[in-house]
């Protein structure tokens, strides 16, 4: 009600065409009462003050006569609307448009050596904000190499933090700095040194936990670039310690062991057969928490289904035990059900077909076979559809590569069901999927291109 009574005498104020600065205050009630409705659970509300909030804030930054200080407090909180109605509607074209505001005002600016602080993390908050939720790879890279710039930027330009309230705010800061650097792809040696200040500095147990998580990041990209077991090691222990740190009541919780089980996995599937156990079982317990933890009908269950099921298979290869065999079919089952993303589809019908077909082979029912070739068609055909809607070439690439692989599983199905001809027309087509790959696109599993021409080569 005060919101309301506080927008109807604002909009009073600024009803003369000369009342300029009256404007900026109606834009930033107009603000509150959006924040008021999105808390209400009133989006399209909300949606609809910010859209009228914008319109204020850009005759405000008009006016003539604004000190620098007023024109770079309305450049910043018009930017933080434009934000609100992003995270509201998912138009990633009003992040474009703060970055060019930002930019333009950045140009505009006296002495272009002593930007405000303000304004160098504002932009490099806004460009990583634009990172994630960018397809293509290469802009992805770009967009976060500019906001690690204007970030480091910032971070130099600003005071020395003194109190509590600064001490968060520089926390704050590096915590985005190492996620725009994890973003660009490096250089690592300085995301794992910003994170170690951090960590030096930080006093608060959520900042704590979320620093720990992006040190559990930085562990896993280096070892991407090393291939070296003990940054592997040096990954989980830092998503344990976040785990640890973060309340399990918390919607970040269930992430953080959905990272922290998967880097587990890999660790087991590095160990040899006999010594995997301790791993592995930690693994299961860790993503078994994680899928009690997600809610139903988050977009990330089937990617957690999935990696849990990933696990139990890899427990059944090293103990043979069944139980394991046949919950793992099961989960396979429920993550293709879920996966809305079709390049996820076709992984979970992948496995799931694998699952049914290690099913033949341990009970020796010809029955799974007839599952195990539904369970492939389908995957190839989800990753047909992937393919159609891909966005970049190296997810076009994923797409085909799950299609061949698929149908080579499926002529395996027909050759253990003693059907060669079928055998031989699923093979033919994993080889014209293979084909369509460029010669030095390096296989990310079996079955390879290889494989399959020599099982159409001992078919012929």
């Amino acid at each position: 009600a005060l919101l309301r009574e506080a927008t109807r005498a604002a909009e009073r104020a600024a009803a003369s065409p000369h009342a300029l600065r009256e404007r900026a205050v109606l834009a930033r009630v107009l603000h509150a009462a959006a924040t008021d409705a999105r808390r209400r659970g009133d989006r399209s509300g909300a949606l609809d003050l910010l859209r009228r909030a914008d319109r204020e804030y850009a005759v405000a930054c008009a006016a003539p006569g604004l000190d620098e200080a007023e024109a770079l407090r309305l450049t910043l909180e018009r930017v933080a609307s434009l934000e609100a109605q992003w995270r509201l509607g998912g138009d990633s074209a009003l992040l474009q448009s703060a970055v060019g505001m930002l930019e333009a005002f950045a140009d505009a600016w006296p002495d272009r050596g002593d930007r405000p602080s303000q304004l160098l993390l504002a932009h490099g908050r806004t460009l990583l904000r634009l990172s994630e939720v960018t397809a293509d790879p290469v802009q992805v890279r770009l967009y976060a190499e500019q906001s690690a710039r204007s970030l480091r930027r910032g971070l130099e330009a600003g005071p020395a933090p003194e109190t509590n309230e600064s001490v968060r705010d520089r926390v704050r800061v590096l915590i985005d700095l190492v996620d725009a650097l994890l973003s660009a792809g490096g250089p690592l040696d300085e995301a794992q040194a910003r994170t170690d200040e951090a960590l030096g500095r930080v006093r608060e147990q959520g900042q704590r936990a979320a620093l720990l998580v992006r040190a559990g990041r930085v562990a896993v990209a280096r070892y991407a670039e090393s291939g070296e077991p003990p940054e592997l090691h040096g990954a989980a222990d830092r998503f344990a310690q976040a785990a640890h740190w973060m309340s399990r009541d918390a919607p970040a919780h269930a992430d953080v062991l959905a990272e922290w089980g998967g880097v587990l996995l890999r660790l087991a599937t590095l160990e040899p057969a006999d010594r995997r156990q301790g791993q592995l079982s930690r693994a299961i317990r860790v993503l078994r928490d994680c899928r009690m933890e997600t809610p139903a009908g988050s977009r990330r269950v089937a990617h957690r289904l999935l990696l849990l099921g990933q696990a139990l298979m890899v427990r059944y290869q090293a103990r043979g035990d069944r139980v394991d065999l046949r919950e793992a079919e099961h989960l396979f089952g429920l993550a293709a059900a879920d996966a809305e993303d079709p390049l996820l589809a076709a992984r979970c019908r992948l496995e799931l077909g694998q699952a049914q077909f290690e099913a033949f082979q341990s009970l020796g029912r010809a029955a799974r076979l007839d599952v195990a070739v539904e369970a492939f068609r389908a995957a190839a055909e989800s990753a047909r559809r992937a393919e159609e809607e891909a966005e970049t070439e190296r997810r076009r690439q994923e797409a085909v590569e799950l299609a061949a692989q698929a149908h080579h599983w499926r002529g395996m199905s027909f050759e253990a069901a003693v059907r060669p001809r079928a055998a031989r027309e699923a093979y033919a087509a994993a080889r014209a999927q293979w084909d369509r790959l460029p010669d030095d696109r390096l296989a990310t599993g079996e079955p390879t291109a290889r494989q399959t021409a020599q099982r159409l080569a001992d078919l012929e």
